[in-house]
């Protein structure tokens, strides 16, 4: 089915439209992916994708896994290219207003993200930028995508429609693949992470002072860097080349683009430490920094001090106070701590070995010993448990039904996509990877 991936070329795109480039001109200056009847989809296009894909996954995909997704990003967009000539070919036209309407709600929803109209302005500042330029870039993509969906509501929903006498006969032929429900422990938890002191903060603080107060009396900052910084950069003097907004973590940031080029920074606290930051220049790109840190190290004191904090709040609930608002006023968890510490269901793949076995060796509503994870200490109450089981129909029944229409609405497009395959001239230049 086709997929949401339409904010393509963003930057590079709006530059060219902005120049009043012409298509014929952009092929000058970068490949072609693929031609669909009379449409191109640029190499840019396509690798813009790439990059706002591993941006939402947040992480960066291995080589070949990114040739891998590429290709299928490829894949997509031709498909939706076909379903666009086959809605011009049919003279399948959007309503009044709902292209409009399209645009600014996905502005809006950049507006939201950004958290001000100010914050929003100044990105597209940034980025050389005016919201009419955005709108403009928007407005091909989202055509593009409303009209391939019209496509899919009349060719390919129509088509499927799944019987509850369906959803049961599968059920019957596939109950020990569909229905089984492993064995799940419902847990919640109060996290202790372990601080840095008080006192290492001063000595670190300190140290960056002494670090300061040698680059006032003239010394290079490179060299200052090299005798001083905990950062892998300070071999190099403790340049981290340019960044952009963005890159970085906002204090950093902050105080980074509000220096100009020769300027030191005041001590600047992050969650990596305390550092001092010099601009060595400033371009349209970015600004090019230096920067000396003093990390924050937790020591094995500061481990000790939250294991016996986690071990006294685990008195405390075993004592009757109530589990849940220990969470909610203790936890260092910030993502459960508003739900009372509720971590949720999980099976004894999921679980650690240790953690495992302490919520083996207790009943629903039992308190764990102190449970030492990745990020700091653990206590832990067992809220249910469920034994492996079979889910009876009326349990799934909802859940089978849509299983099957979302299977039966692939089928289907896939047969109107390979349909059109061969009735519109397709050329795909750019797959990195054979098909299989």
């Amino acid at each position: 089915m086709p997929k949401n991936h339409t904010w393509s070329a963003l930057v590079a795109l709006a530059i060219l439209a902005a120049a009043g480039t012409s298509l014929a001109q952009r092929q000058l200056v970068d490949g072609i992916a693929a031609v669909v009847g009379d449409q191109v989809v640029l190499e840019s296009e396509v690798d813009e994708e790439l990059y706002l894909y591993q941006m939402r996954s947040g992480s960066q995909l291995a080589d070949d896994e990114a040739l891998k997704v590429r290709d299928r990003i490829l894949g997509e967009m031709v498909d939706e290219m076909l379903l666009v000539a086959k809605a011009r070919r049919d003279s399948i036209a959007l309503d009044p207003g709902e292209l409009e309407e399209e645009i600014a709600r996905r502005v809006g929803d950049l507006k939201t993200r950004h958290g001000s109209e100010e914050a929003f302005q100044a990105a597209l500042a940034s980025e050389g930028l005016t919201q009419t330029d955005l709108e403009a870039i928007y407005r091909d993509d989202i055509e593009r995508r409303l009209l391939a969906q019209k496509v899919v509501d009349r060719d390919v929903r129509p088509k499927v429609d799944v019987t509850w006498a369906e959803v049961e006969r599968y059920y019957e032929e596939n109950k020990a693949e569909v229905a089984a429900v492993p064995e799940g422990y419902q847990i919640a938890g109060i996290l202790v992470v372990p601080k840095v002191s008080e006192e290492s903060k001063r000595a670190a603080y300190a140290r960056l002072e002494e670090a300061r107060a040698r680059i006032e009396r003239g010394e290079p900052f490179a060299d200052v860097a090299r005798a001083y910084s905990d950062d892998a950069s300070a071999q190099s003097g403790g340049d981290l080349g340019t960044i952009a907004r963005g890159a970085t973590v906002p204090e950093f940031e902050e105080a980074a683009f509000a220096l100009n080029p020769g300027e030191t920074s005041g001590i600047v606290t992050t969650r990596f430490g305390f550092h001092l930051i010099q601009v060595v220049e400033k371009s349209d790109e970015g600004v090019r920094v230096r920067h000396i840190l003093v990390r924050l190290e937790v020591t094995p004191e500061d481990g000790t001090r939250a294991a016996a904090r986690a071990e006294s709040l685990r008195q405390r609930a075993l004592g009757g106070e109530d589990f849940a608002e220990l969470a909610g006023r203790y936890s260092d968890d910030e993502r459960t701590r508003g739900s009372g510490g509720v971590l949720g269901w999980f099976t004894p793949e999921e679980l650690a070995p240790g953690f495992l076995e302490t919520l083996s060796g207790i009943e629903p509503g039992g308190i764990s010993t102190v449970l030492k994870g990745e990020t700091g200490f653990y206590v832990l109450r067992l809220l249910a448990h469920e034994a492996p089981r079979t889910a009876p129909l009326d349990e799934i029944r909802s859940r089978l039904r849509e299983f099957l229409t979302n299977q039966r609405l692939e089928e289907e497009y896939r047969k109107l996509i390979d349909k059109l395959s061969g009735e519109i001239y397709v050329d795909v230049r750019s797959r990195m990877t054979p098909e299989p």
